[in-house]
């Protein structure tokens, strides 16, 4: 990026699923156990939205939870982007309800739907618009309901996912915090290795885990090492890393790659489960009052299409 920071964090919220999921709940169901899924997965419990409740309910939730932490009145937002490929309906776009909601209507709204890279990939573009100065403030939603999209008799990936959102308030800050660097990528010869159709669709999601599992413990390092690279950082520099919570395996091998300790990864997919687009922003509540001013976080999204993408935030 040239210029910035752009795009200062100054409030943050998250919503979820209103019914708990536990392994021991798909015990009853699945030819599975507690002992088989934690130790695959990390996972504990995931949270599945109840009736009435969408991708779009909880993008709506995190985000006036969002709007309500950084004090501001919902008016005083330019711009609303909704990272999410599990949208209830393809008209209107869960942004445009968003926005409506948190009393911002008329202003610029759109989702971004790049799987489980789709926070990241809406954080590069919300921050080009500050940049620009085409807005001054962003509200920016990771939201995903997995369960909609989920076959679940498959225990090879119902026990992996869950329903929830994130979303930040953005502003153009004073120069000195805001996002510094974003890396997106993708790569289209990898689309075979993971699929699923819209909600409601009979396609439900197919993964080729061992592929998936391997492209993901490359990428999330790789993409790290970059991002620190070419901006002269260390891992010192770096307070926090949110990886996308797509399975603890992953996350434990990736952090050997890149020389960090496991305090400085956030880690909550033992609460969540994988919850796509929505699992690196409804993260930020868990660290946002410790960040230190000054040093930086770094957040890697990696999923379908095949996609992925990395953001260095200076705090």
């Amino acid at each position: 990026m040239n210029g910035g920071p752009f795009g200062k964090i100054v409030g943050v919220g998250r919503a979820l699923g209103s019914r708990v999921v536990t392994n021991e709940d798909l015990e009853g169901v699945l030819d599975t156990t507690d002992d088989w899924i934690s130790s695959r997965t990390g996972i504990h419990e995931r949270r599945f939205i109840g009736e009435d409740e969408t991708c779009a309910t909880l993008a709506i939730g995190a985000a006036r939870n969002a709007v309500e932490h950084a004090g501001i009145d919902g008016g005083t937002i330019d711009l609303v982007v909704c990272g999410t490929s599990t949208a209830p309906e393809s008209m209107p776009s869960v942004a445009c309800l968003v926005g409506e909601s948190v009393g911002a209507p008329g202003v610029g709204a759109m989702d971004l739907a790049a799987a489980c890279s789709g926070f990241s990939y809406a954080a590069s573009v919300a921050t080009a618009m500050i940049g620009s100065g085409q807005a001054s403030r962003v509200l920016l939603v990771g939201a995903d309901a997995m369960s909609t999209v989920v076959d679940q008799s498959d225990r090879s990936t119902a026990v992996l996912f869950g329903d929830g959102a994130g979303a930040v308030v953005l502003d153009a800050g004073d120069g000195e915090s805001g996002f510094v660097d974003h890396i997106l990528g993708a790569d289209g010869s990898g689309a075979p290795l993971g699929r699923a159709g819209q909600p409601g669709d009979p396609n439900k999601l197919y993964q080729n885990g061992r592929e998936v599992f391997k492209f993901a413990v490359r990428i999330l390092p790789e993409m790290f090492e970059k991002l620190l690279s070419r901006n002269g950082l260390t891992p010192d520099d770096v307070q926090f890393v949110i990886p996308h919570q797509a399975n603890a395996r992953i996350i434990h091998s990736a952090a050997k790659k890149m020389d960090l300790p496991e305090e400085r990864i956030v880690m909550n997919l033992g609460r969540f489960g994988n919850t796509s687009a929505a699992s690196i922003p409804l993260s930020y509540p868990d660290i946002y009052e410790r960040l230190e001013r000054g040093r930086y976080v770094v957040t890697v999204g990696f999923g379908f299409g095949l996609t992925w993408a990395a953001n260095l935030y200076r705090i």
